[in-house]
């Protein structure tokens, strides 16, 4: 009875932690096959079926990684979310080892920052959908590993490190445009950072190598009139300052269910002690910080927005922010009752209240309550003008219907023929109801609770482009 006991205790932190991280592992791969796509999801596999350079609302690596993952696992939610989940395994190791890099006479902060990584929302919950923001963070670990090997490196080997830094953040920059602003900031650090960093030939190679793979993105930019970057950028313009209280408290708030509010206040406090040691920590993150505080002024800063900030974040906190021990139990708890949420739906919210289900949930069971409707009154077409809803339609592929998308964005899509149909089914969210008196509606439900109705009309001659063909 003694042995399991000897066993347990030649255990190490280390050996806890691989453990821990292997059935975090598991349960994200249950979640990822489990959980149904979500719109956005869906749109993204739509760009998967037409590679290209670009998209209009992102750069192509989560279509690309989309495309990998289907081709193993099918048109289904876990092949498209496979490559993601992959990637997620390695920014684990690549942050794990980036911070003992940084921080070599600190031996467990390598153990804190992935344990603080994966007890959060963000990363436990929100890195589990093929999103745009997956690849980026991946990529961001990687450019932050081989950031710590080149500052503790030198001649031909730091020059090597400084490649393979401009190599990661070229990638993020093709996941998602806001890498560009830790990129902002590693160059400020090289220049004006005090470590005489630009006088050496790594960070120059390291930028010529951000830049080759950072072409295909800016080919395509320029190829269609600068349109991706300007519809990121032009937010930049808008300017409500009456409202700017409430957009930086919904930032704020947005920030602590992300991170969960131990590890948040961790976090930010681990930042703020980097400037006077890892202060390129802080040089990462100082560009994405302003950038946000400045758009508060003219709208709000979506919570994902901020994850461009993560991998410097956890490094900061794990290293500078003291014992993690109660910020991880509580982030564990958090997570743990939101996997449950997610798999059963045990707390019963109202559809506003839960965005499990109002993103995820009876998407398969609408597909073919609007094929039944259409075939009822003799129509081969759907359309709509939401996008999201024209993917998420087009990916459960709803019997004898083509799918036709209004949005203009999908002119930015090649291989989606634009054409005019005489007779479609035409849908709309009808967000929560009520259905009007007489119309012609079907609900989208949860475990047969109504979460949502899209109101359905017959239109005649409508132009937009096919996304799917039955």
């Amino acid at each position: 009875m003694l042995k399991p006991v000897r066993f347990f205790r030649r255990w190490k932190p280390l050996h806890i932690l691989f453990c821990c991280a292997a059935l975090g592992l598991m349960v994200r791969l249950f979640l990822a096959a489990e959980v149904p796509l979500i719109p956005d999801e869906a749109y993204y596999w739509l760009w998967s079926r037409h590679m290209q350079a670009g998209y209009l609302d992102h750069p192509f690596m989560v279509a690309l990684w989309i495309r990998l993952g289907t081709l193993l696992w099918g048109d289904t939610p876990f092949g498209v979310r496979f490559c993601g989940l992959v990637g997620f395994v390695c920014a684990n190791i690549w942050l794990f080892l980036a911070a003992r890099r940084f921080f070599p006479s600190r031996d467990r902060v390598g153990g804190r920052a992935i344990l603080l990584l994966n007890v959060t929302l963000m990363a436990s919950v929100g890195l589990v959908p093929a999103t745009p923001d997956v690849p980026l963070f991946v990529f961001l670990c990687l450019m932050l590993w081989a950031l710590s090997g080149a500052l503790q490196s030198h001649g031909a080997a730091a020059c090597g490190w400084w490649v393979l830094c401009g190599i990661g953040l070229g990638l993020a920059a093709d996941s998602k445009y806001t890498a560009l602003l830790p990129g902002l900031g590693l160059v400020g650090f090289v220049l004006f950072g005090g470590r005489g960093a630009w006088r050496m030939a790594g960070p120059w190679l390291g930028g010529g190598a951000a830049a080759l793979m950072v072409l295909p993105t800016l080919v395509w930019n320029e190829r269609h009139g600068w349109a991706g970057l300007l519809k990121q950028g032009g937010r930049a313009s808008y300017w409500h300052p009456e409202r700017a209280g409430q957009f930086l408290g919904e930032l704020l708030a947005g920030q602590l269910a992300l991170l969960t509010p131990w590890v948040a206040v961790l976090c930010f406090m681990g930042l703020w002690r980097a400037r006077h040691g890892q202060r390129v920590l802080l040089w990462l993150s100082a560009p994405a910080l302003l950038l946000f505080l400045v758009n508060v002024t003219g709208e709000r800063v979506q919570p994902n927005w901020v994850w461009v900030l993560y991998p410097a974040l956890i490094l900061a906190g794990a290293a500078y922010a003291g014992r993690p021990r109660g910020a991880c139990m509580t982030g564990g708890i958090c997570t743990v009752l939101v996997y449950a949420q997610c798999l059963t739906g045990w707390l019963p919210l109202p559809p506003h209240m839960d965005p499990i289900a109002r993103l995820g949930a009876g998407w398969s069971d609408l597909a073919a309550a609007v094929a039944e409707e259409a075939e009822k009154a003799g129509i081969s077409c759907l359309a709509t003008d939401d996008y999201a809803l024209a993917s998420i339609l087009a990916f459960q592929k709803p019997q004898g219907l083509a799918v036709l998308g209004k949005d203009s964005r999908w002119g930015y899509v090649a291989g989606l023929p634009h054409e005019t149909v005489r007779t479609v089914l035409y849908l709309k969210d009808g967000r929560y109801g009520p259905v009007p008196a007489g119309g012609w509606a079907v609900w989208r439900k949860d475990r047969k609770r109504p979460v949502r109705v899209y109101l359905l009309e017959k239109r005649h001659d409508l132009s937009g482009w096919i996304v799917q063909r039955p």
